[in-house]
């Protein structure tokens, strides 16, 4: 169907082209022979000479040629003279002859059938004085029209015919890598799944390309599946050091309230046992506040504001003076520079006091934790830097201090491996970035790097 309402189409197409070819082609031969009969209208040539120039401009006898004075009255008509004369109508002679405008169309000749016709007027001194008018078959463009359709038919049937051959021919093609690459797809899952499945890669391009976008694929669910697996792991080492921190205190706490209890201790030793729970109670508040803090700002949640670094500071000293106090550590901050930041002050200030934490622990009693903030309008980003006076941090430990759970010293008490991997999970929510580094002089320095917002002018 779809076959024969294209062949209709062509047919149509390829008749309206070569009959409007024809009328176009008797046009302009027309209009030749219009300039040639001016001098027949103004007594410069004769009848013969003139019938003898159409024939040399005319150059074939299939079309028939007359000439018509302004009355339209047949002058000179010469060509095929099988070719029955078209019966020209009153509009048709009055458009040349009196309008003097061309004239291009099919008219019904006197055999029936239709002809190309073309009239175009002749022109003397600005007055029309006659007409040539020039009449043509249209069977040469239907026949011509029907063998163009023809041509069409025999190359469609062909390219059909090749079509077949060449898509089975890519079908076997294609076939036998997609059955290789749906094996490889099968196997996914049956396998170890610390082996990659990667399909190989071969076949037409769009296979290929198939091919390498399965690859990929796999390559994200392996890394996928080893993620899952390291998460799985460290959630595993997260619960055995809750379970191991929480048991300490517990114990302490469990051990003193029931020599308590039992009446084992009285006077100093009462008020001694109730100082240790207590502060066995503090340790254990302290690491149940920070394994939550780790779980809030791991998950995101909170709204940034601009926030200036010195109301963030002061903030923070303000919530750990009393723990400088109790270990003896004077605070000393450099007010060197101020900025705003966008940011979520209550983050900003948890990653501070752990700093400052990880300093007070490590710095012997009596000595200052130094704090600095100097802003870089180059990189427009602020640098706030805590500075211990203790032995510093080894240097295979300086890539390794803000992951979890890693401490300098396994055997130091209160230490639960969190509070430098707090402060890392706040930088990177903050568009920031956190360094260790040893000074020279003596002690570690954290340097927590944030960026500023612009000034408004």
């Amino acid at each position: 169907m779809v076959l024969a309402i294209a062949l209709g189409i062509s047919n149509i197409t390829f008749r309206n082209y070569l009959v409007g070819s024809q009328i176009k082609s008797l046009a302009q031969q027309g209009q030749t022979l219009s300039r040639v009969m001016q001098g027949y209208f103004s007594g410069t040539l004769y009848g013969p000479e003139a019938a003898y120039l159409i024939h040399v401009v005319q150059g074939t006898l299939n079309d028939r040629v007359y000439v018509l004075d302004n009355t339209g009255q047949i002058l000179l008509e010469t060509g095929n003279n099988r070719l029955p004369q078209a019966p020209w109508s009153q509009n048709v002679l009055a458009h040349v002859l009196i309008n003097g405008q061309e004239f291009q169309g099919i008219l019904e000749g006197g055999n029936r059938r239709p002809e190309a016709t073309a009239g175009i007027p002749v022109i003397v001194h600005g007055q029309v004085v006659g007409g040539v008018f020039l009449e043509a078959p249209l069977s040469n463009s239907n026949k011509t029209a029907a063998s163009l359709t023809g041509l069409l038919l025999v190359g469609e049937l062909a390219s059909i015919v090749m079509a077949g051959i060449l898509a089975y021919g890519f079908s076997k093609r294609l076939t036998s890598p997609l059955i290789a690459l749906r094996q490889t797809v099968s196997q996914m899952g049956r396998g170890n799944d610390e082996e990659e499945m990667h399909a190989k890669i071969e076949g037409p391009q769009e296979v290929r390309d198939l091919a390498q976008e399965f690859n990929r694929m796999s390559d994200r669910i392996h890394l996928q599946m080893m993620q899952l697996r390291k998460e799985a792991e460290v959630r595993d080492t997260l619960l055995a050091h809750v379970a191991h921190d929480l048991r300490t205190p517990l114990t302490s706490i469990r051990g003193f309230l029931e020599a308590i209890r039992d009446h084992m201790v009285e006077g100093p030793g009462l008020d001694r046992a109730v100082e240790v729970a207590w502060e066995e109670t503090l340790r254990l508040k302290r690491l149940v506040d920070r394994l939550l803090a780790a779980t809030r700002i791991q998950s995101g949640i909170g709204n940034k504001s601009p926030v200036h670094v010195s109301t963030w500071i002061e903030t923070t000293l303000e919530r750990v003076t009393p723990l400088a106090q109790e270990t003896h550590h004077p605070l000393i901050w450099r007010r060197r520079d101020d900025a705003v930041i966008l940011a979520v002050e209550d983050y900003l200030v948890e990653a501070l006091i752990n700093v400052i934490d990880n300093a007070a622990k490590w710095g012997p009693a009596d000595t200052p934790i130094i704090i600095d903030t100097v802003r870089d309008e180059e990189e427009q980003t602020i640098h706030v830097s805590v500075k211990d006076q203790g032995p510093g941090i080894p240097e295979e430990m300086l890539d390794h201090v803000f992951e979890r759970f890693v401490t300098g010293d396994k055997a130091r008490r209160g230490s639960s491996g969190l509070g430098l991997s707090i402060v890392y999970e706040v930088m990177q929510q903050h568009g920031g970035r956190v360094r260790a580094i040893n000074d020279p002089e003596g002690g570690a320095v954290i340097i927590m790097t944030l960026p500023v917002l612009p000034e408004r002018g």
